[in-house]
Parts: structure tokens; C-alpha cells; sequence
């Protein structure tokens, strides 16, 4: 005699085989739950990252993967040069603008020269107090470039040696501006003033050149 047929439609084959599979679950469980733990370990531990050193790194998986530090080479600065070589070279470039000025004159010289453009007959500057008021516009000019020269060469070197000699350098421009404006403070009141001061020997750059 054939054996019974047990389940006659495919939702009732499905149905049981979720029962089955439900009462195995539940039966097994915890062998099952212990089963998967192991299962995630190794895989974590498979896929974990080692760090040996500060310079290197292995990567643990199916095949190991070395990173080697790369050579940087970091510039080194170059060293910070000091500013009074320049400022130096600076200076010296105003004082030849200066000695270009009064056409390698002394400055007494200078002066003389532009007295004799004052008195001298016939001539187109004759009287004209603009004959030592022009030159201390350019002068002025360049003694505002050497101060500010030698202001930076003492923040830069202090009161060295040749910091003091830059500025000693520059004394005749300072010189020769305060003798201009002495004989233009005269030379306001007219040439006749300025004739008699002269005469008597009363302008400063006649008492500083002695």
C-alpha cells in the first residue's frame, strides 16, 4: 500500500519547512549564536589594522601591504642678512647725488659760488634771493633720504662705530643747508644787508669755514 500523501499543495511544503527550520532555530540557538561571535571575529581580525611604528603600516587581509615613508626634503631658510650692507650702499649713493649737486665743490666753495651769482653785475640772478632758495629745495630732499638712512642703521647696528661714521658722512649736506638758510634769512631784508653781513664777516658759514 503507497504511503499517504502529506502535504498536497506547494504553500503547505513552504509552511512546513518554515516550522522545521523555526523548531532547529530554537533547539540550536545558542550554538548557532556562538557560531556567529566566532564568525565576526575572524573576520575583524582578518581586516584589522597594525601600526608597528610611526613610519610604517601593515595592512592584514588575504595578501599584506607595506607603506614606506617618503624623503621630504624641507628647505632650509637662508640666513638672515643684516641690513646695514645695504643701507650702507644707499647712503652712499645720496652723498654722490649730493656732491653731483654742488659740482664737486666744497661746500664754502659752493656757497661763494652762489654769492658771486647774488653780486655779480649783469648777471640774470642778480638780487634774487631764489639764487639759495632753489638749491635747499633739492637739498632738503636729499637730507630727508639720508635721515631716514641713518634712523635704520641705528635701529639695525645701535651706536656702533660705523653707524656714527654715517652719520658723519652726511654732516656737510646738513652743513651746507644751514649755512643757505643763514645767508636767506639775511638776504630777505635785501642785498644790501646781505652785502654788509658779508663784508663784515657776520654769515655762519664765514665763522664755521675759518
Amino acid at each position: 500500500m503507497p504511503r499517504p500523501q502529506k502535504y498536497k499543495t506547494q504553500e503547505e511544503r513552504l509552511q512546513a519547512t518554515k516550522d522545521k527550520s523555526k523548531r532547529y532555530y530554537e533547539k540550536h540557538k545558542q550554538d548557532i549564536s556562538k557560531w556567529r561571535k566566532n564568525a565576526y571575529h575572524v573576520k575583524h581580525n582578518n581586516q584589522r589594522i597594525e601600526y608597528p611604528n610611526s613610519t610604517q603600516a601593515n595592512v592584514q587581509n588575504t595578501n599584506w601591504y607595506e607603506i614606506s615613508p617618503i624623503a621630504v626634503t624641507v628647505p632650509i631658510p637662508p640666513p638672515c642678512l643684516h641690513p646695514f650692507p645695504k643701507l650702507s650702499a644707499e647712503s652712499r649713493a645720496i652723498l654722490q647725488e649730493f656732491e653731483d649737486f654742488i659740482g664737486g665743490k666744497t661746500p664754502s666753495d659752493y656757497v661763494e659760488y652762489l654769492l658771486g651769482q647774488y653780486f655779480k653785475d649783469k648777471s640774470r640772478c642778480q638780487g634774487q634771493i631764489a639764487v639759495f632758495v632753489e638749491p635747499l629745495d633739492s637739498l632738503y630732499h636729499m637730507r630727508k633720504s639720508y635721515d631716514s638712512i641713518t634712523a635704520q642703521a641705528l635701529q639695525a647696528d645701535g651706536h656702533s662705530d660705523r653707524q656714527k661714521e654715517l652719520e658723519k658722512l652726511g654732516s656737510p649736506m646738513v652743513k651746507l643747508i644751514f649755512w643757505l638758510e643763514d645767508i636767506w634769512h639775511v638776504a630777505v631784508d635785501g642785498p644790501y644787508h646781505l652785502c654788509i653781513s658779508d663784508n663784515t664777516w657776520r654769515l655762519a658759514w664765514q665763522k664755521q669755514s675759518k
